[in-house]
């Protein structure tokens, strides 16, 4: 028989059924689709069960008398006398077991229905909830939107622990981040969620999406789930529930588990534990979308602090080498794989003694001078001048935007959400071969630019004319701190 012809023919729900399954009063076939195959047996000891529980025999002494271990006609002399102490209900349940008595049956020739037809009867009648065996369930929570917005809470947390870890210690650019690194990402927080969340149910019983909703994991005995059962646990979620986030493939899996919920039907992963509700109240709504809010300011706040330098403030020499390597590699903009040294001065990036060269083009490497007061830098400037050059010449906006970057972007009036990098890069770009003049965050941005013998700049190339006897490149850029 199937899950629905047992609930039809014992009356049970299917949260009853399952309980009794897992507290090993019935132990129903496995098919090779993986569905359960319900049998005869199964349904008469159900029925047995029910009626013993409907007359609030426990759990307990059902397992005693079904295994032998305790005799049914004692067990309802000693259930006769508890029922003595009540009043309406109790008088027909003793009723009831007296009857039972008089056919002096065992539990396996207790014809269980009979006495069932007349208990639905008098429940009809009377309305009573005495005879019920609701709480023989173990609690499920079946609000399908509050589990899962639980669950993508739940996900936004890992991946902003991950890109924290991406921002601050391997120093990757987020912001330009590709599908692939995206998707590996996603792969990230699902491996994180395995390993943290079986932690959070063993010492919490919950987890920060399902606190919000009230939600609460348990053991059929109340306690916290081991680490072992909370990683069956959040395995089961992942491959059966999420699909392994596969696409397409997740989204049939999130469907499927809707139904389930729906349905009232405890999801796979869920069938032997305690999974309750505290309330529905509605402040949690407003405190999910409060707390998402907070978590996505923070998510901006960790892309928009990549584009702050290492160092900040009055810069020394070493300082302002350091924030132009670290733009150079966060934008991969390096050049000709050097770096700056602590005097800024050029020096090559070596691996296991290789050198490992990106090719550059017909550029020479802008030499930066330094004017220094009290130790600190007051001005940076570079200065370009190349004569009788037969290839294209590119611009040296990258090194502008390098320098201006590692000088400019250092300054106290830089915020987390400044826009001042991104003016800065307009400034430049807009001007390419042009000379230019402007201030931002307390910087003088000064650019003289000189050129003969090219034509007219096509994009960011000069050409050199074919007619020209000589030609002449002459770039001074210099970034002044106001005074």
């Amino acid at each position: 028989m199937t899950i629905k012809e047992i609930e039809n023919l014992s009356g049970m729900s299917r949260s009853n059924v399952r309980f009794y399954e897992r507290e090993g009063l019935i132990k129903p076939n496995r098919m090779e689709n993986g569905y359960r195959d319900y049998s005869q047996h199964d349904l008469e000891i159900l029925l047995r069960v029910k009626l013993l529980r409907s007359l609030h025999i426990s759990l307990e002494e059902i397992k005693a008398i079904k295994e032998g271990h305790k005799d049914l006609m004692d067990t309802l002399s000693n259930q006769i006398i508890k029922l003595e102490q009540d009043k309406k209900d109790v008088a027909y349940a003793q009723n009831v077991c007296s009857a039972i008595q008089e056919d002096r049956v065992g539990f396996s020739e207790l014809d269980a229905k009979k006495y069932l037809d007349g208990i639905n009867r008098a429940i009809t009648e009377t309305g009573s909830a005495y005879f019920s065996i609701k709480s023989d369930e173990l609690p499920q929570v079946f609000h399908p939107w509050r589990r899962f917005l639980a669950r993508m809470f739940d996900l936004f947390l890992y991946r902003i622990l991950w890109t924290t870890f991406l921002a601050f210690v391997v120093h990757v650019n987020l912001s330009a981040r590709s599908s692939f690194g995206n998707l590996f990402d996603s792969f990230i927080s699902i491996v994180m969620m395995l390993f943290l969340e079986p932690l959070l149910l063993k010492f919490l019983g919950t987890t920060p999406g399902k606190a919000i909703f009230g939600l609460r994991i348990e053991t059929s005995e109340g306690r916290h789930l081991d680490y072992g059962d909370g990683f069956e646990r959040t395995w089961g979620v992942i491959a059966t529930g999420m699909g392994y986030e596969i696409p397409i493939y997740n989204l049939v899996r999130y469907w499927k588990s809707y139904q389930l919920c729906v349905e009232n039907e405890p999801q796979p992963w869920d069938e032997s534990i305690s999974y309750s509700l505290k309330d529905t109240k509605w402040y949690r709504a407003l405190l999910y979308i409060g707390a998402s809010a907070v978590f996505f300011v923070l998510l901006l706040s960790i892309l928009s602090s990549q584009h702050l330098p290492p160092n900040r403030g009055d810069l020394t020499v070493a300082e302002f080498s350091q924030n132009h390597n670290y733009y150079s590699s966060f934008f991969n903009l390096g050049y000709d794989n050097l770096y700056l040294d602590e005097n800024g001065n050029w020096m090559e990036n070596e691996s296991d003694g290789t050198v490992i060269r990106i090719g550059t083009g017909q550029m020479q490497k802008p030499e930066f001078q330094f004017t220094k007061e009290n130790g600190y830098l007051t001005e940076v400037s570079f200065l370009i001048e190349l004569e009788d050059q037969q290839h294209w010449l590119s611009s040296y906006n990258t090194q502008m935007f390098l320098a201006s970057l590692a000088f400019a972007g250092a300054q106290n009036e830089v915020g987390l959400f400044s826009k001042v990098p991104s003016r800065i890069a307009d400034q430049i770009d807009k001007h390419t071969f042009m000379s230019y003049h402007f201030s931002e965050a307390g910087i003088v941005f000064v650019c003289d630019i000189e050129y003969s013998g090219y034509r007219d700049p096509v994009s960011n190339v000069l050409i050199p004319e074919e007619d020209a006897e000589k030609n002449y490149f002459r770039l001074n850029f210099t970034l002044n701190k106001e005074q």
